[in-house]
């Protein structure tokens, strides 16, 4: 289990614990008035459990403040990296170029004659081999059938997903997809990341199907060089 996640019955629960630091006074005031009881109790005096009772119900209230937005992330993270996260391919495709991607060089010894792009700054590029270096011209349009499309969206205040998918552009059939989720921290954890200015890294749920592989290599499961088939 990975650092900070705690699985429950089934449930995954992700907290470094920083929230345990707004319940600790709370805790400690209990303790001391339960020392208190005990002194009381033997020099013989008469007990009186309204401080115990009082900060028992505070402590509670705390940790239920403090670690309930925990719970339901962890319940919603579950849900989604159980039947949702990972690597899924409905159908594999032959093909010759692929739009959305950069990197002829890595690309093209994989077997792809060319790649094209949308650049912002220069517009739509092929990007190809020349003389055994990289080069691109500018295009009108677009030649490749498939394309790369990389989605990142918000889908709670604390829970992102991240989508690769390869499409066919004429029909926009998802050819494959991956998907991976990444998931902050509750409230507390947050506060403590905040106050402290420690770095945080927000746990991610990459599912089955391409272990520590990049996600960009959906490619490569999806899509096959032409000439690299014959």
């Amino acid at each position: 289990m990975s650092s900070g996640i705690f699985e429950i019955f089934g449930t995954r629960y992700y907290t470094h614990g920083f929230g345990l630091l707004f319940v600790a006074p709370f805790v400690l005031l209990l303790a001391a008035s339960l020392i208190r009881i005990l002194m009381r109790a033997a020099d013989g005096k008469p007990i009186k459990w309204y401080g115990p009772i009082f900060f028992a119900l505070c402590t509670v209230a705390m940790f239920v403040a403090v670690f309930w937005d925990v719970y339901q992330i962890g319940q919603q993270a579950t849900k989604l990296c159980n039947e949702k996260a990972g690597l899924h391919v409905y159908r594999t495709a032959e093909a010759n170029s692929v739009l959305g991607l950069s990197g002829i060089e890595h690309w093209s010894k994989y077997g792809f004659e060319f790649l094209e792009d949308n650049s912002l700054s220069k517009g739509k590029l092929r990007l190809f081999m020349k003389d055994g270096k990289p080069a691109y011209k500018k295009v009108d349009r677009f030649l490749s059938r498939y394309e790369l499309l990389i989605t990142r969206k918000k889908l709670t205040p604390k829970i992102m997903t991240h989508q690769y998918q390869i499409i066919e552009r004429s029909s926009n059939e998802v050819l494959g997809e991956i998907l991976q989720f990444t998931i902050d921290g509750g409230w507390a954890d947050m506060a403590f990341y905040g106050l402290t200015g420690f770095t945080y890294t927000p746990w991610k749920c990459k599912g089955d199907g391409m272990g520590d592989a990049s996600p960009i290599d959906i490619v490569k499961v999806v899509l096959k060089p032409i000439h690299k088939q014959r």
